[in-house]
Formats: C-alpha cells, structure tokens, sequence
C-alpha cells in the first residue's frame, strides 16, 4: 500500500513538473532589442518642442499653499503664452477658464455616435525650488536652457511637458485637417501640487454638471521604465491602472508629568511609542493583485530561465514571488498599504516628564483598502484606551482600479508599442496622487502614463534638483499623442 501511495506521489509531481515546463516552453519570445525605437537627441521635432516648452518653463506657476496667494500674473501670462504659441488650437477649439486659473479645452466631435468622449489630462503648476539649493542647479530652475540634449528647469518633466506636447499635438492635427469623430476634452490644472481641489476638481465639477461622461482620461503617472526595472534590460512601458490614497494618524497620550527621578511605569512618550511600535510591527498584509499578476506574466518572457519558469507558472510559485517582492520597499507598496511613521513630538527638558506626546503616522491606501479601514484597522492594533487616534482632514481615497481589458488601455498599448517600439507593456499601480483621482467619478476608466522614457536619475530630478526632460522624450510624447488621438477618435 505504501509503495502504490508513493507511485501515485510520484506520478502527481511528475504532471505538476510537467506542467511547469510546457507553460515555460509555450511563453512568447524575448523582446528583440533591434525592435525598440531609438533615442535621438538631434530629432528635429523634439527640438521644436523644446523651444516652446523653454517658454514655458519661464512663467513661475508655483504651487505653494491654499493659504498663499496665487501666482495669477504668472499663470495669467501662461496662458496668454499659449494662446499666442498655438493658434489653431485656441481658433478651433472651444477654451474656458475653470475656477481661479485652471483651462478646460474642449474639441468637438464630428459624430456623436462615435462613443463616450476622453480627455486628456496634465498640469500647469509646479513645486517651488528651495532657496538654498538654486546653486546646486546646473543652470538656473526658471530660465527654461536648453543645452546638452535636455529642456531644464522646474516643471520639465513635471508637468509642463505634458502641457506642452499635448498643445503641440493639437496645432499639428489641426493643421493637417485631422478632425475627430468622438468628443476631445484637455484640461489643465493649475493647482495638482496641492491635491487639484480648485482646479481638476471644479472642472470635473463643470462637465458633470453638462452631463459629460467619459470613457477614459489619461493623465501623468508612471512612463516608460529604461533600467528601473531589476532584473531586464529592456525598457518596459507602465501604465497605471490607479492611484494610492493617504491618510495620516494622530496618535496622542497624556499622563501625569514630574521629575524624571520618579518615573511611572508608562510615560506619555512610552505609551505613543509603543502604539507606533504595534503599527509598524503589524504592516498591512501583502497580497497579489490581478494587475500585479497580469504585468509578472507579461514580463515573464523577458527574464532569465530561473525567474521565467517562476513567473509563468504563478499557479504554483505566487505565495513565493509575494514574499520576494515584499523583501523590497518598492515592490512591496505595490502590494499593501504602507506604514509610515513620520512626526514625534514630546518633552520640553530632559529632567521633565512630559505631559503629552503625540506621534503621526502615515498611510498610502492601497485599492483595496479605505480611508476608514485604514482607521478602524490601526484602533483595533494598538488596543489601548489611553491612546487618542484620529485623522487628519486631509485624507483621499484610493481611486477604483480600471480595466486593462477596455478598448481604450488596447489603444494606449498599441500606440506605445507604434511609437516605443515592441516593448512590454503592463499595468502598473501609482503610489503618488495625481488630477486622475477626481475624474473618477465622470470616466469610466483612468489611466496614468507619461509618453517617455524614465531613468533611475530620471526619477531623483522630478521635485528635485536638475529638473530636465531630453528632446528626444519630447519628440517621443508628441508622436504618441498623435498616435493615440488618430487610434482613438479617427
């Protein structure tokens, strides 16, 4: 009887191994190399775009605080600048001013039959530079230089070059007497640094108010992955699917104070800390997602045999390949609602036991989770009546995860790989807000993904020092603009 369990074990494992390589063995092919579009820093048309975008960089639309006034002369002169530099766009398509500085283009369909409208969707406001760290600048944050292959200065590549090569765009379809079937919104936020509540949200406000439902909204968001990615060396086009939402706890205690030579058990200070201590010990769970699982089997191809066999058989290795990516920060917060501790505040003088101590905390929301659970989750952890936990007023929601299965995540994939050249295109997750979150609520789908090519240095720029975009990215987000406009309502 033994034996015949063992034969029948035996056998079982032999299918399953079976089973594992012939799902390997069937995987597509590689990407070729030879197919991926090159990067050209002399490209004629990008350099005519960096001309503009140069301009652009010049008016300091800075995004400070609600409290602080707007910059109106600047935005002001902002728009009148691309009034002056598009004038197709502006004689052709209908333009509103949205709440204190924010623009709403609309472009008018020639056949309402067509389907659903789709906006495209960017932003006109940019971080303030630091005072201290203009002279680390290679060439100063507000000239708009355009040297060494690159358009530098503050809003480059964030968000400015969205504005631009989507105005770009506009005037050059015009001019060739394209003319949409579907219904075309661009709206321009003046205010999504600060979370877009005067701006993206009045607009989504405006069109919801006339009705307007859209099929799709693409925005800012993650782009085209060249060496980020561990493990490829092939670029990889990601396209986010949703955004994370955010809140931040208050943790707070109080207790009697004195003489540090005469200690309670508890201190204020030790109470908060141990509250902070069972958040951070109890991270919210890791868990796969259909999206996460759609990009691991796309990319599957593309890796070494090892990882391969790994990835196409998720059946079998998922709980394995969770546990790897949660050994690293960046994957790990695509799969979870991260914990992060931020702010502790206690005591006045070492000697002194402080009356109160408080602690903040904060949470980027995965989809799957709420600005309720988040709280409800983190009472029930810390399980001490001493502890005051509340919610900052400034808490979002995640957005609702759209589909990569609709026509318009097909159009946007066929216009990267039109444009890029055949590279992996997958969904992604963005752990950052962006105007997206507001559209929510109109559009049945949004969708976050910038048309360039994005670098690990890339990635230390954006909000940071030597801000830049390359001419060559700009030609490359202009083609697929006019890609993916001709895809989408021809």
């Amino acid at each position: 009887m033994a034996k015949r369990y063992g034969l029948l074990i035996a056998g079982l494992f032999l299918i399953v191994l079976s089973i594992i390589f012939i799902r390997t063995a069937f995987l597509p092919d590689a990407t070729d190399p030879s197919k991926i579009s090159k990067v050209d820093s002399g490209d004629a048309l990008g350099l005519e775009v960096a001309e503009n975008l140069a301009k652009a960089i010049r008016y300091k639309t800075i995004s400070t605080s609600y409290e602080a006034p707007l910059a109106k002369a600047e935005f002001d002169g902002f728009h009148q600048f691309l009034t002056e530099t598009y004038p197709n766009v502006h004689k052709t398509l209908n333009r509103e001013i949205v709440g204190p500085a924010s623009l709403l283009y609309h472009w008018q369909g020639t056949d309402s039959a067509v389907g659903k409208p789709i906006a495209f969707l960017a932003h006109m406001d940019v971080v303030p530079v630091e005072a201290a760290t203009t002279t680390e600048w290679s060439y100063p944050p507000f000239a708009g230089t355009i040297k060494e292959g690159h358009v530098w200065g503050r809003g480059a590549s964030d968000n400015k070059m969205s504005v631009i090569t989507l105005m770009e765009t506009i005037e050059r379809l015009i001019k060739s007497d394209f003319r949409p079937s579907r219904d075309i919104y661009f709206a321009f936020g003046h205010d999504e640094e600060l979370g877009g509540v005067l701006g993206a949200k009045a607009i989504v406000d405006v069109l919801d108010e006339r009705g307007v439902r859209l099929a799709w909204t693409l925005d800012e968001g993650s782009g085209v992955a060249d060496g980020i990615i561990a493990g490829l060396d092939i670029p990889v086009a990601l396209v986010s699917l949703a955004e994370k939402g955010s809140v931040t706890l208050r943790l707070s205690a109080t207790a009697s104070g004195g003489h540090s030579s005469t200690p309670s058990m508890d201190t204020a200070i030790s109470i908060v800390s141990k509250a902070v201590s069972k958040l951070t010990e109890n991270q919210f769970p890791l868990e796969m997602t259909d999206a996460v699982r759609e990009m691991l089997e796309t990319l599957a191809p593309d890796y070494p045999f090892s990882q391969k066999v790994v990835l196409a058989n998720l059946w079998a290795f998922e709980s394995l390949v969770v546990d790897q990516m949660g050994d690293n920060r960046v994957t790990a917060a695509s799969l979870r609602t991260t914990t992060a501790p931020t702010i502790f505040n206690a005591g006045t003088k070492s000697n002194i036991l402080p009356q109160k101590a408080e602690a903040f905390v904060n949470f980027r929301i995965h989809p799957r989770d709420s600005v309720e659970s988040v709280l409800l989750r983190a009472k029930m952890i810390i399980g001490d009546d001493r502890v005051t936990i509340s919610a900052d007023n400034t808490g979002t929601e995640p957005t609702k995860q759209s589909s990569f299965e609709t026509d318009g995540f097909k159009n946007i994939k066929s216009s990267i790989i039109d444009v890029f050249g055949e590279i992996p295109v997958v969904p992604s997750l963005t752990v950052v807000g962006t105007d997206s979150k507001h559209y929510a609520s109109i559009a049945d789908n949004t969708y976050r993904f910038n048309p360039y090519y994005v670098t690990t240095d890339d990635l230390k720029r954006i909000h940071g020092t030597d801000e830049r975009i390359s001419i060559a990215n700009l030609a490359f987000s202009v083609r697929f603009y006019q890609d993916i406009i001709r895809r989408s309502a021809s």
